[in-house]
């Protein structure tokens, strides 16, 4: 058995029946996994490298990595937040906060990726604009200081959402009118987090992108 562990935020985290239906792409991913492969998803809605770690979420989903599993690392969404207690600055206590991951991580014997966080729905005249700022390049640049695995998520999805259009990516997000899903009774006009369809679609962008590094 091969497993493969996930820390990250609510584009990535196992959802509640209430919220449906919303849903995160690390619940779609295992799809797309040989046989063999077991997925255990800490990621949580509204975490941050800060607040995945001083919650203890990181150090729980720590203590069930055996020699030579593999992690995945997304965070960026709640990184650039103001909240104190899940904001962080992307070129000094964010890159902190995944230097002490992958640390710990590595020690117990763990193979690590970093992603960047996927692009939000959010076009200006008719093109998609980067809501992520500098993390993604903070993410990368501790990948190369450590030599992990790097997927540039927000450029691969915003470069696909930007061929799509604006109207046709309303079928991958909660951006919906009413009467559709009975949570949402007056509709939804969400453009951060997925329906079905767009946490299969990240999924198999993640699998496509990680193959080549799971032995």
């Amino acid at each position: 058995m091969k497993n493969l562990h996930l820390f990250g935020d609510s584009t990535c985290a196992i959802k509640q029946d209430s919220a449906r239906p919303e849903t995160g792409w690390g619940e779609m991913i295992g799809k797309y996994l040989p046989m063999g492969w077991a997925v255990y998803n800490n990621a949580e809605n509204g975490m941050s490298t800060k607040s995945c770690l001083d919650s203890g979420n990181f150090y729980r989903g720590l203590d069930r990595i055996n020699l030579l599993d593999y992690a995945i690392i997304q965070f960026g969404h709640n990184d650039n937040k103001s909240d104190p207690k899940r904001g962080t600055d992307p070129w000094g206590s964010y890159q902190a906060n995944l230097r002490t991951m992958v640390l710990a991580l590595r020690e117990r014997g763990a193979r690590v990726i970093l992603l960047s966080p996927i692009a939000r729905r959010r076009f200006s005249d008719g093109l998609l604009y980067n809501t992520h700022g500098e993390y993604p390049a903070a993410m990368e640049s501790v990948a190369e200081e450590f030599n992990l695995p790097y997927v540039d998520m927000n450029l691969l999805t915003m470069k696909y959402f930007n061929e799509l259009g604006e109207e046709a990516t309303r079928k991958y997000f909660m951006f919906f009118d009413a009467g559709i899903y009975p949570n949402y009774p007056e509709g939804r006009d969400d453009n951060t987090h997925l329906r079905p369809e767009g946490a299969e679609l990240i999924a198999r962008m993640i699998y496509d992108n990680i193959k080549g590094y799971l032995l």
